[in-house]
């Protein structure tokens, strides 16, 4: 690893964006969802349109946050992770003696960046299914509420693999 302290500082610091990343993924899929999900009444039901239409309702407090910060944490966990890897590898061109890999940083950063585009690309459009549940949406749509939700939490597992990989390389890393 580079003796820059300002990319050490850096590179540890997308570190705890990876972990912060993992945690938030991991409360999601395997707590938020499921919680919504309890006792959710089977399409046809009567109870099943208005569980539907509240499941709509709730969903925007579930992914405002990770709109507004989430999102930013792993596009700087990128762009940290990016100039890591740059740094460590002019030094190796420049040939001053580095103990460290640049490559673990620019895996780091794909792995970030791969979060950023499925989240994008992926996950957004069942946030817009799920938060339409609340009022935008015909009654034959509110029947597949309970699928998307468990789309949606089996997805943003994707959210907790990515980052764990990140974290973990630029650890190692770190640790060298």
């Amino acid at each position: 690893m580079t003796d820059n302290y300002i990319v050490k500082t850096v590179a540890g610091t997308c570190v705890g964006f990876s972990f912060i990343l993992v945690g938030n993924a991991i409360t999601q899929s395997f707590m938020t969802v499921p919680a919504l999900l309890v006792d959710f009444p089977k399409p046809g039901t009567p109870d099943h349109t208005s569980r539907a239409r509240l499941l709509g309702r709730q969903w925007p407090l579930c992914w405002t946050v990770g709109n507004q910060f989430f999102r930013p944490i792993s596009t700087l966990g990128f762009l940290g992770y990016a100039y890591a890897g740059y740094a460590v590898w002019r030094e190796y061109k420049e040939h001053v003696v580095a103990k460290g890999d640049w490559r673990l940083f620019a895996v780091a950063a794909i792995m970030h960046l791969t979060t950023i585009v499925h989240s994008a690309v992926n996950m957004q459009p069942l946030n817009d299914k799920l938060e339409a549940l609340a009022g935008r949406t015909s009654e034959k749509d509110l029947g597949e509420a309970e699928g998307i939700a468990r789309k949606w939490g089996s997805w943003n597992r994707l959210r907790i693999i990515t980052p764990l990989i990140a974290g973990t390389l630029a650890l190692v890393q770190l640790a060298q």
